[in-house]
């Protein structure tokens, strides 16, 4: 049961403050450094592990990160920093715990309990202070199942699938938190109610993220016509999406592009069948794409405030087509390896 409190608050934690910004009409540049600092504390366990005495202090400065938002009269400036902070050590512990836990849980809940996180993390606009103290106390708590060591993992090219899997999560990184931003800010108005359904509208985008994989391996077993598929189709809707000027218009296209990124799983079973998979690494290319992608719209938000949004579609758009070409690229060497093999 630890894992699936863990999942929720992961969802809490990574969007939340995204709600938060919006309530309090931060700059869109500022509110994404929230969800940065939480993906930047992804990249532990996997390529950066610490100890677990590392990791509780880890928790109890979180803790007083929160604390001390609260309590203590401080200026936004401080109270921003204090946040990001606890954001960061938060992500860092309860991915080490997960990482362990794994191997446990059955992947459909955990995205499912990941997802009401995402539904909850309006809370952080009301009670920011108290789910970082809350959240630090869950994480402690959890390291007692913790065993791992201090190291860095290597990452590996897997003959080119962490490219492609690099590329798929930037793809989805470069625009869905901005989105979700920009999205919250429209419909806030100074309303909870807008931040809200932002918020949902976030989570129908992972349900039809979701339903991708269940459905379509049941329809076909076939890999590589998903792929192209999955993710020539997302390039070209977002590319679509930036210059969509009706609101409602747009909601139903972002509701669709869950559909492309659910073609996620190909990527993996593609590597298994060429022998190529490795899972470290995979995770690594799933971690560098989470963080420079939402490093990237921190970048081009602060430099282009209003009109950000739609730069990071197209972002997200060629991102999406460099994945399906890097594949491309990988089928035709194999294609080649064969036939030198075959005439031999």
């Amino acid at each position: 049961m630890m894992f699936y409190l863990l999942s929720l608050l992961t969802g809490v934690l990574e969007c939340g403050w995204i709600a938060f910004g919006a309530a309090h009409s931060l700059p869109l540049w500022q509110i994404l450094c929230y969800p940065l600092a939480y993906h930047i504390g992804n990249l532990f366990p996997k390529p950066f592990s610490l100890s677990r005495s590392m990791l509780r202090i880890m928790c109890f400065l979180s803790a007083m990160a929160g604390i001390l938002t609260f309590a203590v009269q401080l200026s936004e400036k401080a109270v921003f920093v204090l946040t990001c902070i606890a954001l960061f050590l938060l992500s860092a512990v309860i991915q080490s715990v997960r990482s362990g836990m794994k191997s446990d849980g059955n992947r459909l809940l955990k995205r499912v309990f990941r997802v009401g996180g995402f539904a909850l993390a309006p809370l952080a606009a009301v009670v920011p202070s108290a789910i970082l103290v809350l959240s630090s106390v869950v994480a402690f708590l959890a390291l007692h199942a913790y065993e791992g060591k201090p190291g860095i993992t290597r990452m590996t090219g897997q003959n080119g699938f962490s490219l492609v899997m690099t590329f798929h999560q930037l793809h989805y990184f470069f625009y869905a938190h901005i989105t979700l931003t920009a999205m919250s800010l429209l419909l806030s108005h100074n309303s909870m109610i807008g931040i809200v359904y932002a918020a949902l509208l976030f989570c129908g985008t992972w349900v039809t993220y979701m339903s991708v994989e269940p459905i379509v391996s049941r329809l076909t077993s076939r890999i590589l016509p998903v792929f192209y598929a999955g993710h020539i189709g997302i390039g070209i809707l977002l590319f679509v999406m930036h210059d969509v000027t009706s609101v409602p218009v747009f909601i139903v296209l972002w509701l669709v592009t869950g559909f492309g990124g659910g073609a996620v799983y190909t990527i993996s079973a593609r590597a298994k069948v060429t022998g190529s998979y490795q899972k470290d690494s995979m995770t690594i290319a799933e971690n560098i794409g989470h963080t420079l992608g939402l490093l990237t719209a921190v970048v081009v938000s602060a430099g282009f405030g209003s009109t950000s949004p739609q730069i990071m579609l197209v972002f997200g758009s060629a991102s999406a087509l460099l994945a399906a070409a890097a594949m491309a690229l990988i089928s035709r060497k194999e294609n080649h390896h064969e036939s030198i093999h075959s005439k031999g």
